[in-house]
């Protein structure tokens, strides 16, 4: 296995640094391989009932380091305490391919982001097996721009009590908010920078995938590939930190 020597592209040292941890409840599992490549799949906090369920992944888009980075540096800090209220299902890389090869997409071309329910995608393939028969409370995906010059988000809610807007108030203690996100004229505003995950984005994506298959709750994070790689990293965090104090501070009505 030949990896990039790049930074945030070096999947041997990925795979040291999930080798190297030692968590209470924790396995991890390698769900299949794409190009001779291990998707990794980590599970923490044992039997979830009374708790809030989370899926995270990173590394959909191989050119975003920041998001495997991310979810690496999560874990690295060890969540025991938040297993108290949450379980988490980890996707640290879901396209190790295009992570090596500092490419968007995988070995075959395709843009998993946009076809990740196609059968022909091994990716999305082996993802979706995992999925099969789960129900997540919340959904965070990892990303980056290249053409960003701050952060912006996605957000899907089926009840709409948006939690973007806590979230843009935490996370630009961290940085600049992104003025105008991807600029898209298929993007809906909720908030400044935040943007609605819409019905018209159908389930190529793997976040509307899980939206409308999997989970109740979902969030993209995007920083700008421009800033330094702790500053992205650190954002990210930041983000993830301030949804999952909102979810147990603003409970579902009827719990």
């Amino acid at each position: 296995m030949k990896d990039l020597m790049t930074e945030g592209h070096d999947f041997d040292r990925l795979t040291r640094r999930l080798a190297a941890l030692d968590l209470a409840d924790m396995e991890m599992k390698t769900a299949g391989f794409v190009d001779g490549y291990p998707i990794y799949c980590i599970r923490l906090g044992g039997d979830p009932r009374g708790r809030k369920r989370v899926l995270l992944s990173g590394g959909v888009h191989g050119d975003e380091p920041a998001g495997p980075e991310a979810v690496l540096a999560f874990l690295e800090r060890n969540p025991s305490d938040l297993l108290r209220s949450f379980t988490f299902l980890v996707l640290p890389c879901v396209n190790p391919w295009g992570y090596v090869h500092n490419k968007r997409e995988n070995s075959a071309g395709d843009d998993i982001n946009r076809s990740f329910s196609e059968s022909h995608v091994p990716e999305g393939e082996i993802a979706r097996r995992i999925l099969k028969g789960k129900r997540f409370d919340l959904y965070v995906d990892f990303h980056e721009d290249w053409e960003a010059t701050g952060f912006y988000m996605y957000e899907g809610r089926r009840d709409e009590r948006w939690a973007g807007p806590s979230i843009i108030r935490n996370v630009e203690r961290s940085g600049a908010i992104d003025p105008d996100g991807e600029d898209d004229e298929n993007d809906i505003p909720i908030s400044r920078g935040v943007y609605r995950v819409a019905p018209s984005w159908g389930t190529g994506g793997i976040v509307p995938y899980v939206f409308h298959h999997h989970a109740d709750h979902v969030l993209i994070f995007e920083t700008p590939t421009e800033w330094p790689m702790a500053q992205r990293t650190a954002t990210h965090l930041a983000g993830l930190d301030t949804i999952l104090s909102w979810i147990l501070e603003n409970p579902d009505p009827g719990e």
